[in-house]
């Protein structure tokens, strides 16, 4: 387990701005902390060996180490500013869908300290107020919707609760079921409203709802069952009822926190740990796929119990980073007791200045969408499959037993809620586990850490074996800054596992190599995912995986689209912008289990790509060695393709070629399984290293493989695989432009 964790207030920062750090001790007593560069993560024996350089910057000596909790689940908060005093006759209504019972009671709606709405451990709705608790007679069930309304009368004394069932089966008209129960008037009211949520005993959040909930309401008149149900159907129309004082329609501002009361009294909220948004509700049929064009069918939020957005934790210490510091992937170093063997990372990137180009020619684009995507992955006891599709037993460490014991800490969007539905949202303002250097990674099997970050510490490490000057910038830079920020450069350097992007980076890609700009794309599976960020909560990211694509989940009938951005969800291949357009190649299989060897092609001896093997008297295979299952092709491999964009140009200089039968074809390229489809049989399931110009004197070079870097670091940077790397770079750094070739001159 890990004695102490961690996390900083950004991922992005540059020299001479501020950081802060929040920790939380589980089990550590104190803890100093201390800057760390991070040159090389991989603690494989085999490899270059694991490299870090302390930074001469006083962080504080000692601190003592807080325990501080995680507090996960969604709700909205509404502020009562005075206008819910005073309630003698009343009315509370809802539609909910409700997606998990059992275990505990379920809070939908709360008036702390007066009245509220949930649903108990058995499925049973209650009502509690004016001293009264009543319960329903029925269970109501998942995945249905159902109108809950519990409404006082004064003058008669009378509390009711009354739930109806909607059945698209059903011939009759609902009919509620209604528990009644005497109750003295009490003539006061609640300081605030909570949906999907009260209030606990240490006053956070507490009693979370998971499911849907739409079109809340409160009257200060007690209305029947029946013509509620009307009223909420038309939800537009209770603006102008004298007896309304709030209703809260979830179909406007649905692109930031607010949440917006149409009654005169404008008692609006916020949501609360990111809840999903643009969720079809109570009236939605399939009427419309966009929500944006009847946001009114779209006015559910799916609450989860396990949602997270900020772990709100205090700040521990905060510093200013040098102004004399170079760019870089840096950390901040806790060391709990003493004990260096347990100590935390707090991984960030330090950008170049804002104001003005650093002078160097090369950037790396640090992947923090798919950190992001992966942050705090469980991999092994709650994955059922994960041995099968490894080809072996998934070896886990003590990062691994943390996330597993403690839940709370939010989960990936490779995960589902205890609902069983997809997890949208990912923060980075929350401890990340797995972004720190020595963390092995579920492909842990090989004594390599060989996924995501410390794969990608391979590459900083050949960039410094080889001494080149470079820039580390980030995805959240490049979707903020776009062309005006790799603008400043010749060559752009990815990671090893670029899968996630905004619209706003993918576009200033495709932008940079068209203006004669260099990519190096040292990885696979790359621009795969469509992800978008929210102006209003800086720091999550949103992932809806629409229609195909590998994925762990789908987001639901009638959920494609984002609700931070309104963009269609899925993959970058159905939205117009496939990878093979960008960078030549696209993701075609993945498996984990050996990786392969390329075999040259006769593309290979073009004078066009003569300089990425110059000095090398390559045989007829290169990279048959590596830290990642043994070879420079494999995990997630990517093809040459012309019908996805492939330019006709393009120069496949060579190809993996019979991967196992782990590696299977990707759904979106299968339309009608076969028995044939699989790495020993299909020729599509191959890594194609690629090469071509672009009309603006930029190049490509596309490796097709996660497993590349890992080549790169075999046998500390001196093999082949690194040299051709190495060759590339240096061409793609020389300001001489690049020529298409003419027609008939293609490869």
């Amino acid at each position: 387990m890990l004695p102490i964790v961690a996390y900083t207030d950004k991922l992005t920062v540059a020299a001479g701005e501020t950081l802060s750090v929040m920790a939380s001790s589980f089990g550590a007593r104190q803890y100093r902390a201390d800057l760390r560069r991070i040159i090389q993560g991989d603690t494989n024996p085999e490899g270059p060996g694991y490299r870090d350089e302390a930074v001469a910057l006083d962080l504080g000596g000692s601190r003592p180490a807080v325990a501080k909790g995680f507090y996960p689940g969604s709700c909205v908060i509404v502020p009562g500013r005075g206008m819910l005093a005073d309630l003698e006759d009343f009315t509370l209504a809802a539609a909910v869908r409700p997606t998990l019972l059992g275990e505990r009671e379920r809070t939908v709606m709360a008036l702390p300290g007066f009245a509220r709405i949930g649903i108990e451990a058995d499925g049973r709705v209650f009502a509690e107020a004016l001293g009264r608790r009543l319960v329903s007679g029925g269970r109501i069930a998942t995945g249905t919707w159902h109108v809950l309304s519990l409404t006082y009368s004064a003058a008669q004394e009378r509390l009711s609760l009354a739930v109806s069932t909607d059945d698209d089966a059903a011939s009759e008209d609902v009919r509620p079921r209604i528990v009644t129960a005497e109750a003295a008037p009490a003539g006061y009211g609640a300081d605030e409203v909570l949906i999907a949520a009260t209030r606990g005993a240490d006053g956070r959040p507490a009693g979370f709802f998971d499911g849907k909930i739409d079109r809340p309401a409160l009257f200060d008149a007690a209305i029947p069952h029946d013509a509620l149900r009307r009223l909420l159907a038309d939800f537009a129309q209770l603006s102008r009822m004298r007896s309304l004082r709030a209703a809260w329609d979830f179909s406007q501002r649905m692109t930031t926190q607010t949440i917006c009361d149409i009654s005169p009294f404008q008692l609006h909220g916020r949501i609360h740990n990111a809840p999903a948004r643009a969720m079809t509700g109570w009236l939605w049929k399939g009427q419309e796929l966009d929500w944006k064009k009847r946001p009114d069918l779209y006015s559910a939020i799916h609450f989860h119990a396990t949602d997270v957005y900020d772990t709100g934790w205090e700040v521990d210490f905060t510093f200013t980073l040098p102004d004399e510091l170079k760019s870089g992937v840096y950390a901040v170093r806790l060391v709990p007791d003493g004990n260096e063997d347990t100590a935390y990372y707090c991984v960030f990137a330090l950008r170049p200045p804002r104001d003005r180009p650093s002078g160097n020619t090369v950037a790396f684009l640090f992947p923090t969408c798919s950190y992001l995507a992966y942050a705090n992955h469980r991999l092994g006891m709650d994955v059922p499959g994960t041995e099968i599709g490894m080809g072996r037993a998934v070896e886990l460490d003590r990062h691994h037993m943390f996330l597993q014991a403690n839940p709370g800490i939010g989960l990936s969007v490779y995960e589902v809620h205890d609902d069983e539905s997809g997890v949208f949202h990912s923060s980075r303002l929350r401890p990340i586990v797995d972004l720190q250097p020595k963390v092995k990674s579920f492909l842990g099997g090989f004594g390599s850490n060989v996924w995501q970050f410390n794969a990608d510490t391979h590459i900083l490490g050949w960039l410094d074996a080889i001494g080149q000057d470079y820039d580390v910038i980030t995805d959240e830079d490049l979707h903020a800054e776009g062309m005006r920020l790799l603008g400043r450069y010749r060559v752009v350097i990815t990671g090893t596992h670029p899968e996630y992007h905004t619209r706003n980076m993918i576009e200033a890609l495709q932008g940079f190599t068209d203006r004669g700009g260099r990519l190096m794309y040292l990885g696979g599976n790359g621009f795969y995912w469509v992800v978008s960020f929210n102006d209003d909560m800086p720091g999550i990211m949103e992932c809806r995986r629409s229609e195909a694509g590998i994925r762990p989940w789908e987001p639901g009938h009638g959920q494609f689209y984002h609700a931070f951005t309104g963009e269609y969800g899925g993959l970058w291949r159905r939205n117009g912008r496939p990878p093979n357009h960008l960078c030549g190649v696209g993701m075609t299989s993945q498996g984990f289990d050996v990786c392969e060897p390329y075999v040259l092609s006769p593309a290979a001896r073009d004078a066009r790509a003569a300089f990425v093997f110059e000095g090398l008297t390559p045989g007829a295979k290169i990279g048959d060695f590596g830290l990642a299952g043994g070879g420079a092709a494999g995990l997630e491999v990517d093809r040459a393709d012309p019908a996805q964009g492939t330019p006709a140009h393009a120069l496949v200089l060579a190809s993996s070629t019979r991967h196992t039968d782990i590696y299977l074809m990707t759904p979106e390229d299968l339309l009608d399984p076969t028995p044939d489809w699989s790495g020993t049989q299909a020729d599509i399931i191959r890594a194609d290293l690629t090469f071509f110009e672009t009309a603006g004197g930029g190049a490509v070079f596309s490796t097709g493989s996660i497993a590349w870097a890992g080549s790169m670091a075999w046998n500390g940077y001196d093999n082949e695989i690194a040299r051709i790397t190495r060759n590339v770079l240096r061409r793609f750094d020389d300001p001489e432009a690049f020529r298409m070739p003419e027609a008939g001159e293609e490869g």
